[in-house]
C-alpha cells in the first residue's frame, strides 16, 4: 500500500514514512443536557429588520390574493395565474426569512477519562489543550426576545415627528427659502419617514407590553404570532374591499361610508384577529399569556394596515404625513393591540382546560397525520421514509393524548443575551427570566397595587366588547367632523374639535391599554 493512502477499512490513514494512524468515528450527535444554557450576542435591530423584510412584501402579496379572490369570482383564468405567478416569490422570501432555525451545538468538558483529540465529522476534528469528554447536539433556536431599548425607540419615534412638524412649519412659512428647502428635504426625507412611522412605533408598543407584562419571551414564537396578526388582515381586507360593501342597505355614500367604517370593518377585523389568536391555543398557558398572544397579533394587523395609511398619507406632504403617524402610533396600534388583547384573554381562560387542549392537539395531529396517508398513498414520499407506508410514527387515541397532556411540563431551554446592548434592566451576561423583562420591584409594587380593568371570560362577549371599542373608535372619529359641520363651527373651529376628539380617543385607548394590562397583571 502507497504512503499517504488509506487502508481497506478507510479508518486507518499511512503517512509518507509508514507510520500508521487510525482515523477515529465522528462524534455521534445525543440528546442536550437539560442543564443546558446558550448564549447569544445581544442584536436588537435584527428583530426590526426582520420585521420590515416580513411586513413589505406581504402587503404587496396581500393586493395579489385580491386579484386571485377576483378572477375566481368572475372565471378568468388569466388573472388567476398571473396573480399565482406573482405571489410565489412573496411566500417564498417570507417563509425563507421565517424558516425553522436548528443550533448545532459542540460542546467540550474536562475529563480526565476523556480525549485530547474528537472527530466531529469526515474532515473536521477538535484538538484541546487537555482531555474532554465531547458531545454535540442539535436545539431549537429557541431565543428570546431582544428588542431594543424603549428609550430608543421613543425617542427615535419622537424625533420623526418633529422632524416632519418642523418641515410642515417652514412649508407654511412666508419665507421662501424656507419654503424651498422644506419640499427639498420632504422629497429626500418623505420615504425614511414613511417607513420609520409605520413601523417603529409598533416595534416600541412590542417592546413596551413585554416590560409591562413581565414575561420573556421566544423569538420565533412572538414573531409567529406578529406573522399570524398580518395574515389576518388578508381575509379582512377582502371582506372590506368585496363582501360588506355588498351588505350595506343604504343608497347614501355617506351612510355607506360609515357603515363600513362603524359596523363592518370592526366587525370582520376583530374576528379575524380572534380567529389568528386561537390558531395558537394549544400553546398559550393562561390568560396572561392569552393576552400577550393577542396583542403581538394585533399589532401584526396594526403593522401592514399602517404600511398603507402612512403611505397614502404622503400625498398630503409633512403635516399629513406627521398628523397620520402620530395618531397611529399613539392610538390605533394600541388599539388594535388592546382590543385584540381583551380577546386574547378569554381564549386564554379557554386554554386552561388542558383536556380541551390536549383534544385539539390530538386533532391536529390526526389531520396532519391523514395528510401524510392520502400524500404516500398517491406516491409522495412525504416523511421522507424512503417508502411510501404511510405516516411511521406513533398514532396515540384521544384518551392517550389527554393522559400525556396532564402530566407534561414546560422544560425549555432558557437562553442568555450577551452584549451591550441587552434589554433594559437585563444583567448582560445572566439567563433572562421573568424578572429580567418586568419591572423593577418598586415599579411593579406601585403598578400593580392600582385597581385595573377585569374584562369578560367568555369568548363570545370579549370579542363583543373588542368589536364595541374598534367600532367607537372608527365611528366616532368619522361622526366628529360632521357634528362639528352642524354646530357651525366653521373650518378652523371644525379643525379644532375634530382634532380635540382624536386627542381625547387616544388618551381613551391609552387609559383602557393601561387599566387591562394591570387587570391581567393581577392574575397571576
Amino acid at each position: 500500500m502507497a504512503p499517504g493512502e488509506l487502508m481497506e477499512d478507510h479508518r486507518v490513514y499511512v503517512d509518507e514514512i509508514g507510520r500508521m494512524y487510525r482515523i477515529k468515528e465522528p462524534v455521534s450527535l445525543s440528546e442536550p443536557p437539560k442543564s443546558l444554557r446558550i448564549a447569544r450576542t445581544s442584536k436588537p435591530w435584527s428583530t426590526y429588520l426582520r420585521m420590515l423584510g416580513t411586513v413589505i412584501p406581504a402587503f404587496f402579496l396581500m393586493y395579489v390574493l385580491l386579484f386571485l379572490v377576483i378572477g375566481l369570482i368572475s372565471l378568468e383564468p388569466g388573472i388567476v395565474l398571473m396573480s399565482g405567478l406573482c405571489s410565489a416569490p412573496l411566500v417564498f422570501f417570507i417563509l425563507s426569512l421565517h424558516k425553522p432555525r436548528l443550533v448545532h451545538v459542540q460542546l467540550a468538558v474536562p475529563d480526565e477519562m476523556g480525549s485530547e483529540a474528537h472527530a466531529i465529522s469526515p474532515g473536521i476534528s477538535l484538538r484541546t489543550p487537555m482531555k474532554t469528554k465531547f458531545s454535540r447536539f442539535l436545539v431549537k433556536d429557541d431565543s428570546i426576545l431582544d428588542v431594543p431599548p424603549n428609550r430608543q425607540l421613543w425617542g427615535i419615534f419622537s424625533a420623526v415627528i418633529l422632524v416632519g412638524a418642523s418641515l410642515s412649519v417652514m412649508l407654511y412659512s412666508e419665507v421662501e427659502s424656507l419654503e424651498i428647502i422644506a419640499v427639498l428635504a420632504f422629497i429626500l426625507a418623505g420615504i425614511p419617514i414613511w417607513f420609520v412611522g409605520f413601523s417603529l412605533p409598533v416595534l416600541a408598543w412590542w417592546g413596551t407590553s413585554n416590560k409591562l407584562l413581565g414575561l420573556p419571551t421566544r423569538r420565533r414564537e412572538a414573531e409567529a404570532w406578529l406573522m399570524a396578526g398580518m395574515a389576518s388582515a388578508f381575509p379582512a381586507f377582502i371582506f372590506n374591499s368585496l363582501v360588506a360593501p355588498e351588505l350595506i342597505p343604504f343608497d347614501s355614500d355617506y351612510w355607506t361610508q360609515f357603515s363600513l367604517l362603524a359596523v363592518g370593518a370592526p366587525l370582520c377585523e376583530e374576528i379575524f384577529k380572534a380567529m389568528a389568536v386561537a390558531l395558537f391555543l394549544p400553546y398559550i398557558k393562561g390568560p396572561k399569556h392569552g393576552f400577550q398572544v393577542g396583542f403581538t397579533v394585533g399589532l401584526g394587523f396594526a403593522l401592514i394596515e399602517n404600511f398603507q395609511y402612512i403611505g397614502f398619507s404622503l400625498l398630503g406632504g409633512p403635516v399629513g404625513l406627521s398628523f397620520t403617524i402620530l395618531v397611529r402610533g399613539i392610538g390605533s396600534i394600541p388599539g388594535h393591540a388592546v382590543w385584540t388583547g381583551i380577546s386574547g384573554i378569554a381564549i386564554g381562560w379557554m386554554a386552561t382546560d388542558k383536556e380541551l387542549k390536549a383534544k385539539l392537539s390530538w386533532k391536529a395531529r390526526s389531520m396532519a397525520i391523514s395528510a401524510i396517508d392520502i400524500a404516500e398513498g398517491i406516491g409522495i414520499d412525504t416523511d421522507g421514509d424512503g417508502d411510501l407506508s404511510g405516516f411511521d410514527g406513533p398514532r396515540p387515541t384521544m384518551d392517550e393524548a389527554v393522559t400525556r397532556a396532564s402530566k407534561e411540563t414546560d422544560e425549555s431551554k432558557p437562553w442568555m443575551i450577551l452584549g451591550e446592548e441587552a434589554p433594559e434592566g437585563n444583567q448582560t451576561d445572566s439567563e433572562l427570566g421573568a424578572d429580567d423583562f418586568s419591572l423593577t420591584y418598586e415599579e411593579k409594587r406601585i403598578y400593580q397595587n392600582k385597581p385595573g380593568f377585569q374584562t369578560p371570560r367568555g369568548l363570545a362577549p370579549a370579542l363583543a366588547l373588542s368589536i364595541a371599542g374598534h367600532s367607537f373608535w372608527n365611528g366616532s372619529s368619522f361622526l366628529s367632523l360632521s357634528a362639528a359641520e352642524l354646530l357651525g363651527l366653521g373650518e378652523l373651529g371644525s379643525t379644532l374639535a375634530v382634532f380635540s376628539w382624536i386627542i381625547f380617543l387616544i388618551f381613551s385607548v391609552l387609559f383602557v391599554a393601561r387599566g387591562v394590562i394591570r387587570g391581567v397583571n393581577s392574575l397571576e
